[in-house]
C-alpha cells in the first residue's frame, strides 16, 4: 500500500512513527480518523503486528463500528480490538471478573434507573426524611467518586468536612455492599472494578498488556481522570500509545472530562512526540480564520492554527437584530433564500445554541413557516419534562376530566404522594361519582382518612386555588400558579441539568407573555390548542430536515451553513458570577467547535432584546465577537474609587453598538456585518396583504389579518388566537 498517496505529508508522520508514545493534535476536519485507521494498517502491514495484539478505543458505539469498518475495509485483517471504554471493560471483566471471589461472569449491568431504586430504598432504610434532594447528592456522589476511582473508604476522606458528609459516605458504602450482594455493577464500575482489578491482580494485568501491545485512543480530549489511568495501565509494560484528539475542542469538563490529560501528555510519558494536524478539509478559509482569532485567547493550551488550501470561500457574516423574534425571523429568511437562489436543501443547515431554552423560539418559526426540522441534544421543547408539567397543570384547570393530567402533577413538586395513594383517591372519587379534579374540589366529601387525606388534602386546597382563579387573565394566572406552585421548586440550581430545567420554564413563561400579548382576550383553552398544534409537528423519515442543535449535540458533525444564534454574554458565553476563568476557555472551546461546524456558509447573530424569564432583557455582546475581531473591542472602564464593590458590567450593550455603529469599524477578514433584510425570498409583493384579508396557512388554516406593521402581520385564526408572521417568509395563501 503507498501511503504517501493516501494521506498528506503531516498525516504520514505519526502514522510511520509506531514505537513509544505519541501523540497527534488534530484539528477540527483535519482527517483524524483517517489517520488512526492507516496507522493500524500501517502497524499489520509494514511491522508484521499481529491483529490480536491491536487495541483501539473510542467513545461511542457509532464511532467503534465505524472505525471497524474502515480498518476492515483498508486492512482486511480480522481480530483488532476496537470497542468503547465501557464495552472494552465488561469484555475484560466477564473474562476475569470471577478471581475477585465477589463477582460471577454472569454479574448484571444496572441502568441509572436501577441504581435510582437502590439509593431510594437506602435512604429510606436510613430513616431520612423529604430525602430527593439528599437523595440526588447521593447519586452524584457516588458516580463522581467511582470517575475519580475513589472507593468509599478513600471518598470519606475527600469529602470530609462537607455537608451531609458521613450520611452521604454510609449510603455509599451500603449502595456497594447491596451491588455486590446483588452480583451487579453500575455503568460507572465497568472502568472502577476493572482498574481495581488490575491492581490487586497484576497477573491478569500482565496477560492484557501482553495482548493489547499497541493501543489507540481516539478523541482523547474527552477522557476523564480514571479512563486515562486505566490507559496508563495497560500500557505500562511496552509504551506504545497513539492518542488522537484536540484540546481545543475538550468541551465536556461538566462530566469529568480532563482537558489537563493532553496538555499534560508530556509529563505523564517521557520522551513522547507530538504531531499537529493542521491542514482542514472541511472549512473554507474564511471560518477558520474566525475560529483561529476566538481560540488563541486560551491560555491553556498547546497551540496550533488550522489552515486549508481551499478557498477563501464566503464571508462570514455577523448579524446584530432588534429582538429575538426578528432574530429567528432572519435565520429563517437566509436559509429560504439559499434554498431559493443557491440550491440548498433544509438538511444543509443547522441552527446552533448554548442553551436549550432557545431552540423553543426557533421551533416555533420552523412550525409557523413549515420547514422541516429535527432537534439534537435534547428533546423538542414542549417534549421536555419540566415543560409538560407545566402544560399538565394549565390542562387540568381547562379541562376537569383530564385524568391522565392532574395524575402527572399531583406529585410535582414532590408531596410524597406515591401511587398507592392516587390509586386510593382515583377509587374514592369514582365511587363518589366525581372526576379527580371533581373530587378535590369536594374533598370533604370523599370520606378520605389517615394518612391519605393528609397527604391529598394540601393539593386539593391548591386546586381549589386554581379554579378559583382561572378566569384571570392568562399571564396573570400563570404568574399566581408559579407563585403558588413553584414549578422550579425541585431543580438544583447548582447543577448545569437543573439550571438548564428551570431556563427552560421560563422560556415557556416567555413564550405565554408573548401570546397574551398578541391575544389579550385569550384564555387557557386558546392558549393550549395553539401550543398542541406548533408542537405537533410531521414525523418523517427524510433527513432533509434543518437540524436545530445544542453546540455539544452536533461535536464530530458538519453542515454546508450553520448559524450561531444568541450571541450575548450570559447566554453565550454561558456566564454566572462564578464562572472562573476556566470555564470561559472551556465557552470558548465550545464556541471554537460552533464555528468549525461550518462549511461553506457562517452567520452569527444575536439580538439587542431577548425575552427572557418572563421580561425584556437588553444583551451584552458576546465577548467573542470582539475576540473574533466582529465588533470593535470594548474600552477598559476603571471605576472611580466610590463605586469599587459594584457589580462591573461584562462590556458594553448590543443597543450600544449599535447606536455607535462600532460593528463596522473592525470586521474580522472575510467577515460581512449585515445591517438590512434580506431580499424577499417567498412572497415578494407584500403589499399585497391588507387589513382584513382572509388567507390560510397550510397548518393552522384560516384567518383575518387584523394588523400590519412593515414586513410583519398579525392574522386571527379560529380557536387558537393571533400569531405574528413575517409576510415574506410565511406560507400563507390570500383567500379572499
Amino acid at each position: 500500500m503507498d501511503y504517501s498517496k493516501l494521506l498528506n505529508p503531516e498525516q504520514l508522520k505519526p502514522v510511520y512513527d509506531t514505537d513509544g508514545a505519541v501523540l497527534v493534535l488534530a484539528g477540527a476536519g483535519s482527517g483524524k480518523t483517517r489517520v488512526l485507521t492507516y496507522r493500524i494498517a500501517y502497524l499489520i502491514e509494514h511491522n508484521k503486528v499481529e491483529p490480536y495484539n491491536i487495541l483501539a478505543i473510542t467513545f461511542t458505539n457509532k464511532a467503534a463500528n465505524e472505525m471497524k469498518e474502515r480498518v476492515a475495509a483498508v486492512t482486511g485483517a480480522q481480530g483488532v480490538w476496537i470497542s468503547t471504554f465501557h464495552s472494552l471493560c465488561a469484555k475484560i471483566l466477564r473474562m476475569e471478573i470471577e478471581v475477585t471471589n465477589k463477582y460471577t461472569a454472569n454479574f448484571s449491568i444496572y441502568t441509572d434507573s436501577d441504581s435510582d431504586k437502590i439509593i431510594t430504598r437506602i435512604v429510606k432504610e436510613m430513616g431520612i426524611e423529604d430525602g430527593g434532594e439528599l437523595k440526588k447528592q447521593i447519586r452524584f456522589h457516588i458516580s463522581n467518586a467511582k470517575n475519580h476511582a475513589l472507593p468509599p473508604e478513600e471518598y470519606a476522606k475527600r469529602i470530609n468536612g462537607l455537608l451531609h458528609a458521613d450520611t452521604i459516605s454510609k449510603a455509599y458504602r451500603s449502595y456497594e455492599r447491596q451491588l455486590e450482594s446483588n452480583n451487579a455493577l453500575d455503568f460507572d464500575d465497568l472502568i472502577l472494578k476493572t482498574l481495581l482489578l488490575f491492581k490487586d491482580y497484576p497477573e491478569v494485568l500482565k496477560k492484557y498488556q501482553e495482548r493489547f501491545r499497541y493501543v489507540h485512543v481516539d478523541e482523547f480530549q474527552d477522557t476523564n481522570k480514571i479512563q486515562f489511568l486505566l490507559v496508563r495501565m495497560l500500557v505500562g509494560r511496552y509504551g506504545n500509545l497513539f492518542v488522537v484528539g484536540d484540546d481545543d475542542q475538550s468541551i465536556y469538563g461538566w462530566r469529568g472530562a480532563e482537558v489537563g490529560n493532553i496538555l499534560d501528555f508530556k509529563k505523564h510519558f517521557a520522551g513522547c512526540r507530538i504531531y499537529k494536524l493542521e491542514r482542514n478539509y472541511r472549512s473554507s478559509a474564511n471560518i477558520l480564520d474566525l475560529a483561529n482569532k476566538i481560540i488563541s485567547h486560551n491560555v491553556e493550551r498547546m497551540g496550533k492554527t488550522l489552515w486549508t488550501e481551499g478557498e477563501k470561500g464566503v464571508a462570514v457574516t455577523y448579524r446584530s437584530l432588534y429582538d429575538d423574534r426578528q432574530e429567528a425571523d432572519f435565520v429563517l429568511g437566509e436559509m429560504m433564500s439559499l434554498m431559493r437562489y443557491n440550491g440548498y436543501k433544509a438538511g444543509d443547515f443547522a441552527i446552533l445554541v448554548r442553551q436549550t431554552a432557545l431552540t423553543r423560539l426557533f421551533e416555533e418559526k420552523l412550525a409557523l413557516y413549515n420547514m422541516p426540522f429535527k432537534l439534537i441534544g435534547g428533546q423538542k421543547f414542549y417534549e421536555r419534562k419540566e415543560i409538560k408539567d407545566v402544560l399538565a397543570y394549565l390542562k387540568t384547570i381547562a379541562n376537569p376530566r383530564d385524568k391522565e393530567s392532574l395524575v402527572r402533577i399531583i406529585n410535582v413538586p414532590n408531596r410524597k404522594i406515591g401511587e398507592a395513594t392516587v390509586a386510593k383517591l382515583a377509587v374514592s372519587c369514582s365511587e363518589s361519582g366525581y372526576t379527580m379534579l371533581e373530587g378535590l374540589l369536594h374533598f370533604e366529601d370523599l370520606g378520605l382518612t389517615g394518612a391519605t387525606k393528609t397527604k391529598v388534602e394540601p393539593f386539593a386546597e391548591l386546586m381549589k386555588d386554581l379554579v378559583e382563579h382561572k378566569d384571570m387573565p392568562l399571564y396573570d394566572f400563570v404568574q399566581y400558579a408559579d407563585e403558588k406552585i413553584d414549578f422550579c421548586k425541585d431543580y438544583d440550581r447548582s447543577e448545569e441539568e437543573g439550571m438548564s430545567r428551570i431556563e427552560n420554564v421560563q422560556q415557556l413563561f416567555s413564550s405565554i407573555k408573548e401570546f397574551s400579548r398578541d391575544n389579550p382576550e385569550a384564555g387557557l383553552e386558546e392558549y393550549l390548542q395553539s401550543v398542541s398544534l406548533v408542537s405537533d409537528t410531521d414525523e418523517t423519515d427524510d433527513a432533509d430536515k434543518v437540524t436545530v442543535a445544542t453546540v455539544h449535540g452536533v461535536k464530530g458533525l458538519e453542515f454546508r451553513c450553520v448559524f450561531i444564534v444568541g450571541l450575548e454574554d450570559g447566554i453565550f458565553p454561558s456566564l454566572r458570577a462564578s464562572t472562573t476563568e476556566k470555564e470561559i476557555q472551556e465557552e470558548r472551546r465550545i464556541m471554537y467547535v460552533a464555528v468549525t461546524r461550518a462549511r461553506e456558509r457562517l452567520y452569527i447573530t444575536n439580538a439587542q432584546r431577548r425575552m427572557r424569564f418572563g421580561r425584556i432583557e437588553s444583551g451584552q455582546a458576546s465577548r467573542f465577537l470582539t475576540e473574533g475581531g466582529l465588533i470593535a473591542p470594548r474600552p477598559t472602564y476603571q471605576r472611580p474609587d466610590f463605586e469599587r464593590g459594584t457589580q462591573p458590567s461584562f462590556g458594553r450593550s448590543i443597543d450600544d453598538l449599535q447606536k455607535n455603529n462600532v460593528r463596522r469599524s473592525q470586521p474580522v477578514v472575510g467577515a460581512s456585518v449585515q445591517t438590512q433584510s434580506m431580499p424577499a425570498v417567498k412572497n415578494a409583493d407584500v403589499s399585497r396583504f391588507k387589513v382584513g384579508m382572509t388567507v390560510e396557512h397550510s397548518r393552522f388554516g384560516v384567518g383575518v389579518i387584523e394588523s400590519i406593521s412593515g414586513e410583519n402581520a398579525k392574522i386571527r385564526f379560529e380557536g387558537l388566537g393571533v400569531k405574528t408572521f413575517n409576510m415574506r417568509l410565511a406560507p400563507i395563501k390570500i383567500l379572499q
